[in-house]
């Protein structure tokens, strides 16, 4: 329902109800009258005659790098206008609940599904940084879940795009306890490893239900953040896959260059940790991830409450019938089937993963084991264990995925394995920048109860490279700045390295190889003119919009261009071709 104080139309849309408040501006669920359709308007808090000089820029760098994110994980933007002089912003109006709220209800996430959560946000943030756009300000309340298992981020209210000046040096955005390191310096080097390392921040909450940095004061977080390593995540959840708390931690590295180059490598990752899980639980596939509405949460809250936690007595307890085995679930039946506390919390704690294992992958003394001892075993189960052994696996460097047999282990060395049978056994050490070792470890090897090997550095061949052009360039090793912009670089890259020269002004975006000694001149600038009577529409080239006709001698990269004119409602012109020659000016006629 509306407040005395909201209004009752903005823009053409009809206000229904205000449902959210953040830091720059206020949520409205409205409706569009022209396409009959349920929308979210982002309303500014103040009026922009207050103050022009911040408010406004920053409002439209949202508005301009929302508009121009077209993915399926990040909320689509349909408009932004002013009425009057306050600005708003028109986007698709969703219904589920945010990470944040999900994070602290008492429905249980399956590993499995945190797990999607973060790599569909990666996948988000990678395309998001491949258009220039970083984000900033990624937690839990800007990550959106839909009941379908979707994920959507949000808001872009300080997110820094490349061709933008607004966000100067000094400046120390987002929220301290998912910031990085670099943000808290207020650095103006940041790029998309930012969101990186706030994604990892996110991934840690998410696993154990707790920041890896958090103070009771902001200034004690920020020093956290820069200067001490979070509590090993096994700390709070031994059983975790060693890869993905390795993947956790290289997330959470301090030095940008120690994390992953994309978000998108980070999605990859999380996606093989996924199979690798499902392929555990005797190959049965992964779930589609599906996400309870605030409704259902709402009513196992209710139940959850309503459970009497002192009655939960050893003898009710051991009535409970067994965890559910196979492929983890998005949601615990637990409730409905009057289940006592004591079930769920031992749900939540782990996470919602399921509890199905062999006593052979359990190490000795887990409680896996100790089940396993409580129940009758098969004869051949029990000479099984008479041929078992355990062996010690390290290497320098440490942190190797260990592969047995051609199974993956998902465990990093230093670790114990268990080996079944006489043997020999094929042993197989990876690790990135490493060549792969591969043993075959006999009777000998077991007996001695530990093994140790020295991992060879892959050989790097560094080769100079020589960037020249007219006009500044920004070069980038996949999604990585390497080199700031400048119209000058001599880089030393390794042989076989493709690069991207970028100046997105211009519209350069040149991949350049790098075999042997290379030197790469930038294209020469030539100039765009469009006229046109589509006064009202955009003109674009690709996914660049320039703006609104007369366009007159834009500053171009030397080349063919297609320039198109859109308009509101998708009545438009057909485009034009037009090549752009040094120093001259190509004219686009367009009626």
């Amino acid at each position: 329902m509306n407040t005395r104080s909201d209004p009752a139309q903005i823009g053409r849309y009809q206000v229904i109800e205000r449902v959210g408040k953040g830091g720059m501006g206020v949520l409205f669920r409205g409706m569009d009258p022209v396409l009959d359709r349920e929308v979210a308007i982002k309303l500014m808090l103040v009026d922009f005659s207050e103050d022009e000089e911040q408010l406004r820029p920053r409002f439209y760098v949202e508005a301009r790098a929302a508009a121009k994110l077209q993915h399926r994980n990040i909320v689509t933007v349909f408009e932004f206008a002013e009425e009057g002089n306050t600005p708003y912003i028109v986007m698709e109006f969703l219904r589920g609940t945010s990470l944040a709220a999900r994070m602290v209800s008492p429905l249980p996430l399956s590993l499995d599904a945190k797990l999607d959560i973060i790599a569909q946000l990666c996948d988000a943030l990678h395309y998001a940084h491949e258009q220039g756009v970083v984000h900033r300000d990624v937690k839990p309340a800007n990550v959106f879940l839909l009941t379908d298992g979707t994920v959507k981020l949000l808001d872009f209210g300080i997110a820094k795009m490349s061709s933008s000046g607004l966000t100067r040096q000094g400046d120390v955005l987002g929220s301290a306890s998912y910031m990085s390191p670099e943000q808290v310096r207020g650095s103006d080097a940041v790029d998309g490893r930012a969101d990186i390392f706030s994604c990892g921040v996110v991934m840690y909450e998410l696993l154990t239900g707790r920041k890896p940095f958090e103070a009771d004061q902001p200034t004690a977080t920020i020093v956290k953040i820069l200067h001490d390593p979070p509590q090993p995540i096994e700390t709070f959840v031994p059983d975790l896959p060693a890869q993905l708390v390795a993947a956790v931690n290289r997330a959470l590295a301090k030095d940008p260059a120690d994390r992953y180059a994309t978000a998108g490598e980070l999605s990859k990752e999380l996606q093989w940790i996924r199979r690798a899980l499902g392929a555990a639980g005797e190959g049965a596939p992964l779930e589609e991830t599906r996400f309870a509405t605030p409704t259902e949460i709402r009513s196992f809250q209710a139940d959850f409450d309503k459970l009497d936690r002192k009655s939960a007595t050893p003898s009710r307890a051991a009535a409970a019938p067994p965890p559910a085995t196979g492929t983890p679930k998005w949601m615990i039946p637990a409730v409905a089937a009057g289940v006592v506390v004591v079930g769920v919390l031992a749900a939540i704690l782990m996470f919602g993963k399921g509890t199905q294992q062999t006593t052979a992958a359990a190490p000795s003394g887990t409680a896996a084991t100790a089940s396993a001892a409580a129940t009758p075993k098969p004869t051949d189960a029990t000479n099984a264990a008479v041929d078992s052994a355990t062996l010690k696996v390290a290497s320098e460097p440490a942190g190797a995925s260990i592969i047995l047999n051609g199974r993956d282990t998902k465990q990093a060395t230093p670790a114990s394995i268990t080996l079944q049978g006489p043997g020999p056994h094929r042993l197989q050490l990876t690790k990135r920048g490493f060549v792969s070792k591969t043993v075959n470890l006999e009777a000998q090897d077991v007996r001695g109860g530990e093994v140790n090997y020295t991992l060879e550095e892959v050989k790097v061949v560094v080769v100079p490279i020589s960037i020249s052009s007219a006009y500044p360039v920004e070069v980038f090793d996949g999604g990585r700045s390497i080199s700031k912009p400048s119209d000058s670089h001599q880089l030393k890259l390794p042989a076989g390295t493709t690069i991207r020269v970028k100046n997105p002004e211009y519209m350069l975006d040149a991949a350049v190889r790098v075999d042997g000694k290379t030197d790469y001149q930038a294209p020469a600038l030539g100039y765009l003119t469009v006229l046109t009577r589509y006064e009202t529409c955009n003109v674009k080239i690709g996914a660049k919009d320039l703006g609104y006709p007369p366009i007159t001698k834009l500053p171009i990269v030397v080349g063919q261009y297609k320039v198109d004119i859109v308009c509101p409602g998708g009545q438009s012109p057909n485009g034009q071709f037009v090549t752009i020659a040094p120093n001259n000016t190509a004219v686009a006629r367009i009626q």
